[in-house]
C-alpha cells in the first residue's frame, strides 16, 4: 500500500522480534517502525553498494 513515497508491507514478524525491536528503539528514542525502517534502508544501500562494487570489478 503505497501513500506518499513510502509502502507499507504486511508480514507477520515473531514477537520475541518485536519486543527486541520495541527495546532497542527505545534506547535509541526513536519508534519501532523508526528502527525498522531505517535499518532496511541501510541494508538496501549496502548490497546496492555491494552490487556496484562487484559490477565494476568485472
Amino acid at each position: 500500500m503505497p501513500y506518499g513515497n513510502k509502502v507499507k508491507f504486511h508480514y507477520d514478524v515473531p514477537a520475541y522480534i518485536k519486543k527486541q525491536l520495541a527495546e532497542a528503539a527505545k534506547k535509541l528514542n526513536m519508534t519501532a517502525t523508526e528502527l525498522l525502517s531505517k535499518t532496511i534502508e541501510e541494508e538496501y544501500e549496502r548490497v546496492k553498494h555491494e552490487q556496484a562494487s562487484a559490477n565494476s570489478g568485472k
